[in-house]
């Protein structure tokens, strides 16, 4: 009897104790995931429909009924065409873009990596599943 007296109090201890450690890990886990986010880089391609020499920036064809996608090319960006290094003055609309990029904001991209061809690759054809 005097063993179950002291077992429950302690072990409704270690269960309470044991949620406290559980929610403030997470909570600092959750407070971690923006800045790791935005620091997340994204594939992109497509074919480019304008380039701005000034303001640094390719604009890639947008899908039915959304604007453009423009990317703003940043510091360490690595720029080749037709793999070979390039300056962002020898890139031209109409070429094909293949590259990774960070968001800066909502309506922000900046590209690390942009690997631009004059003609369009073809895409490997994937194994048939056999049934």
């Amino acid at each position: 009897m005097v063993m179950k007296k002291l077992i429950t109090p302690l072990l409704s201890a270690a269960i309470i104790f044991g949620g406290l450690f559980i929610e403030s890990t997470a909570r600092a886990d959750d407070e971690k995931a923006p800045a790791e986010k935005s620091e997340r880089k994204l594939p992109f391609r497509g074919k480019i429909k304008a380039v701005d020499v000034e303001k640094n920036t390719i604009s890639l064809n947008a899908a039915k009924g959304k604007s453009d996608r423009v990317f703003t090319l940043a510091k360490d960006a690595k720029l080749t065409l037709d793999g070979k290094e390039a300056k962002l003055a020898d890139i031209k609309a109409g070429m094909f873009v293949g590259g990774s990029y960070t968001r800066a904001s909502k309506t922000e991209a900046n590209a690390h990596t942009v690997n631009v061809k004059t003609k369009r690759t073809p895409r490997k054809e994937q194994p048939k599943k056999k049934d």
